[in-house]
């Protein structure tokens, strides 16, 4: 109740579309009204004037015919036998004298002197317009001339049209009254319509301000654009809803494996401290101190990257960069340890084969994918790494002969800062292929994973073949 009082106020959206609705709508029937009074007013004005002409030719041809008493014959013939609207008949000569005239008695109030002044030409004879005196109507008066330069006028007073034009203009007046009332209850009407979406996402708003994270605007399916901001709406909050928790659970996760790191810290300095002061314990706490805050940093710094790609604020330095010259740097990092487990690593890719991406972010996330299938293949494996072009994508594949994933954990291996069972036994974040995925997102691609325990892994990257700037 107090709601729809709030809408009444000038100031609200809604109150404005329905003032313009029905002020529009008022306007507008008021001109169509008006255009047709003045239609209206014209072709009874036309109509009068055709009845002037035809009955002045009608009179003149007489005169012509039988002269003035063939005029008087006819009037008084049709005053006994016709009933018709009065005219004005008069017959003068040039020089302004009246020779025959016939006036209706109500028609005292215009001035026939003016009936001896020059007429103005028209289109169809020669016209005179003489106002009465209270301006309550016009007689209009055509005039001409006989061979005999006799002048004969015929007047009609606008009486009756005015009369018809006044009986429609209360009836447009009767009209407008309802429609102005409709106007305003349809603008009302539509308002209330149209702002029902508004109203329903101002609600979720206010629940979503008051705590309830999971209310969502209630959509129509009308694929209206008032209906897609609905789903736009509800469509932003299950994506910041899916980032909240997953900050949650990131918060959680990190806040209890920086516990490790430092309580280590801790550990080493009080050794330090209870130790003699013959400087090489002193060297060994702080190295032990550095690596165990270089962990700890690498951790928030790869959390730091996850969390930019994620939201696409990373900034990307694009270029366009040979596939094989990426095999190759990437191996060359860890050729070492590839050698020290015989590992086999086999690369493959068209020597003409370019990416455009940014090319720091990629060897990152070619040294994970690639340390993590060294970690887990065991001596005397195999790693193979592909690339290769296909319907307007750059398809690079990572597999390996290793441990594989179990099934159970397949779903959950892109979580941050989740390790498998196998996993926890072997140094590691567990932020490596989190940060895989989000930089194959920033670049508008997509990464693939198919195990099999005990038979190795085989992930797979699709790009984009054209840079992700102009996507």
């Amino acid at each position: 109740m107090f709601s729809r009082l709030r809408e009444l106020r000038p100031r609200t959206v809604w109150f404005r579309l329905a003032a313009w609705y029905a002020a529009f709508f008022a306007v507008s029937s008021a001109v169509l009204f008006g255009l047709a009074y003045l239609l209206l007013a014209s072709s009874l004005q036309r109509q009068d004037r055709d009845l002037l002409e035809a009955k002045l030719r009608e009179l003149a041809a007489q005169y012509e015919a039988g002269g003035l008493a063939a005029l008087q014959r006819t009037l008084l013939l049709e005053q006994r036998t016709v009933r018709r609207r009065p005219f004005l008949l008069r017959v003068s000569r040039p020089g302004g004298n009246t020779i025959f005239m016939t006036t209706p008695d109500q028609w005292a109030d215009f001035d026939l002197t003016r009936l001896d002044q020059p007429p103005t030409t028209a289109a169809k004879g020669r016209w005179i317009e003489i106002h009465a005196r209270d301006d309550s109507a016009i007689l209009e008066v055509v005039s001409t001339q006989a061979p005999d330069h006799t002048v004969l006028q015929v007047g009609l007073s606008t009486e009756r049209r005015d009369t018809v034009l006044e009986q429609f203009a209360w009836i447009v007046l009767a009209i407008l009254v309802p429609i102005g009332v409709a106007g305003i209850a349809g603008g009302a009407y539509l308002a209330t319509r149209a702002l029902r979406p508004i109203r329903q996402l101002i609600q979720t708003v206010h629940a979503i301000d008051a705590g309830a994270m999971e209310a969502r605007v209630a959509t129509r399916s009308t694929g209206d654009e008032l209906d897609e901001l609905g789903v736009l709406f509800n469509r932003m909050l299950d994506r910041i809803a899916a980032l909240i928790n997953g900050m949650r659970a990131a918060l959680d996760t990190v806040a209890h494996d920086l516990r490790t790191p430092m309580a280590r810290l801790r550990g080493i300095a009080e050794v330090a401290l209870r130790a003699e002061p013959d400087g090489r314990a002193g060297r060994e706490a702080l190295a032990d101190c550095v690596e165990e805050s270089d962990r700890v940093l690498t951790m928030l710094n790869t959390l730091m990257d996850i969390s930019e790609a994620e939201t696409g604020t990373l900034a990307l330095n694009l270029e366009t960069m040979s596939v094989q010259s990426l095999f190759d740097d990437t191996i060359e990092l860890y050729r070492n340890i590839a050698e020290d487990r015989e590992i086999r690593i086999e690369a493959i890719a068209p020597s003409d084969l370019s990416l455009t991406a940014d090319r720091s972010r990629m060897r990152q996330v070619l040294a994970n994918m690639l340390d993590n299938a060294l970690k887990y293949t065991a001596r005397g494996g195999r790693v193979a790494l592909t690339a290769y072009a296909a319907k307007a994508q750059i398809v690079i594949v990572v597999e390996d002969t290793g441990t594989g994933i179990a099934p159970t954990d397949l779903p959950r291996i892109w979580d941050r800062l989740y390790r498998g069972d196998l996993g926890r036994t072997r140094r590691g974040l567990g932020l490596g292929l989190s940060l895989v995925r989000a930089i194959v997102h920033a670049h508008h691609g997509r990464v693939d994973v198919s195990s099999e325990p005990g038979k190795g892994s085989r992930f797979t990257l699709f790009f984009p073949a054209t840079s992700p700037s102009r996507r």
